[in-house]
C-alpha cells in the first residue's frame, strides 16, 4: 500500500495532464473545452446584471433580498468580498432567486472553490428554469468551465489526491503542482531554478487576488508579501502578463489540482507556494544566500528594489 500511495502523486499527474491537453477532463466536449479560454484575471467583483433582480420566487420578501443582493454587489466590487458573501447568503434567504446565487458563485470561485460555485451555478439555473430563464447563457456557460475544474470529483481522482497529500505533505504536493501547471521540469525546481517569467508572474496575481477576493488573514505569507511589495508594484507586475494564453492554460490545470482538495488544505498548498515561488525568485536574483547577512537583498526581488520609498 505504501508504494501504491508513494508513486500516486506521479501517475495522477501524468494522468490527468494528459486528458488535459487532449481536451477531455471528465468527457469535456469543444463547447466546453472553448469555455476554458476565459481571463485570466478578473477585475470585476462579479457577474453584474444591470441591477436586475428577475425570476425567482414571487414572495413579499423579494424586495427585501433584491435590497440584500444590491448590497452585496456594492460591497464586491469595493472588494469586501467577506461582506459581500454575506449579503448574497441573506439575499438568498431572504427571497430565493438566481442572480446572488451566480454573483456568489463567481466570489468562490476566485477563492478556488469552484464544487461549491458549481452547486451554487446548479441551483440558479433550476430557479431560473423555473421562472425567467433570464440567465440560462451565463450559467451554462460557467458551468461548463466549472465542469472542466471539478472533473476530478467526478473521476474519483479526488480522494486520491487527498491521500496522497496526506502522505507526501503540502510542501512536495505544493511543488508537484506548480511544476505540473506550469510545465517545469521537477528538477529545475529541487534546483532552484524554476523562476519563470509565468511563475512570477503568477504569484503577483494571486497576491492582488487574494487582496481583492479572498480573506488574507488565512494567507500569513501573503499578508507578509503584500506588506513588503509596495502597491504600485503588485498592480504593475499583474498588468503585464507575460504570455496570456499560456497563463489561462497554466492556470486552470493549477485550479483543477487546488479545488480537489477540502479549503483548509487548499490553503495549506497554495501558502507553501507563495512561500516557495518567492524564494525561487530571490535566488534568482541574489543566489541562494540571499538572507545571509553579507547579501543586499532587501526581502524583494530586485526589480521592485526602485519601488521602495
Amino acid at each position: 500500500m505504501d508504494g501504491e500511495v508513494a508513486h500516486l502523486g506521479d501517475l495522477i499527474v501524468h494522468v490527468m495532464l494528459w486528458h488535459y491537453n487532449r481536451g477531455e477532463i471528465a468527457g469535456c466536449d469543444a463547447a466546453i473545452r472553448t469555455a476554458m479560454v476565459r481571463p485570466y484575471r478578473n477585475r470585476g467583483a462579479g457577474m453584474v446584471f444591470g441591477r436586475l433582480f428577475g425570476g425567482g420566487s414571487g414572495d413579499d420578501n423579494r424586495e427585501e433580498g433584491k435590497r440584500l443582493y444590491e448590497q452585496g454587489m456594492k460591497s464586491a466590487m469595493e472588494f469586501h468580498s467577506n461582506e459581500a458573501l454575506d449579503y448574497y447568503a441573506k439575499s438568498i434567504e431572504a427571497s430565493e432567486n438566481p442572480a446572488p446565487y451566480i454573483n456568489r458563485a463567481n466570489l468562490l470561485g476566485k477563492r478556488i472553490r469552484h464544487f461549491e460555485a458549481m452547486q451554487d451555478l446548479l441551483r440558479a439555473q433550476k430557479i431560473d428554469l423555473a421562472h425567467s430563464k433570464q440567465f440560462q447563457s451565463v450559467i451554462a456557460r460557467e458551468l461548463a468551465r466549472n465542469q472542466v475544474l471539478t472533473s476530478n470529483y467526478m473521476n474519483g481522482v479526488a480522494p486520491k489526491l487527498v491521500a496522497d497529500l496526506q502522505h507526501r505533505g503540502p510542501s512536495f504536493v505544493a511543488a508537484r503542482i506548480v511544476c505540473t501547471s506550469f510545465g517545469i521540469p521537477q528538477v529545475r525546481w529541487d534546483d532552484l531554478n524554476a523562476a519563470t517569467p509565468l511563475v512570477e508572474f503568477h504569484l503577483f496575481n494571486d497576491l492582488d487576488n487574494i487582496v481583492k477576493f479572498d480573506d488574507i488573514s488565512r494567507y500569513p505569507e501573503a499578508q507578509e508579501l503584500v506588506n513588503a511589495y509596495p502597491d504600485t508594484f503588485i498592480e504593475m507586475k499583474v498588468e503585464n502578463c507575460p504570455d496570456p494564453r499560456a497563463y489561462e492554460d497554466a492556470e486552470m490545470k493549477l485550479h483543477a489540482f487546488l479545488c480537489s482538495y477540502p479549503e483548509s488544505d487548499m490553503i495549506q498548498l497554495r501558502r507553501h507556494m507563495h512561500y516557495e515561488i518567492h524564494k525561487q525568485l530571490l535566488v534568482r536574483d541574489f543566489g541562494e544566500m540571499f538572507d545571509s547577512l553579507s547579501s543586499d537583498c532587501e526581502g524583494v526581488i530586485k526589480e521592485a528594489e526602485p519601488y521602495l520609498s
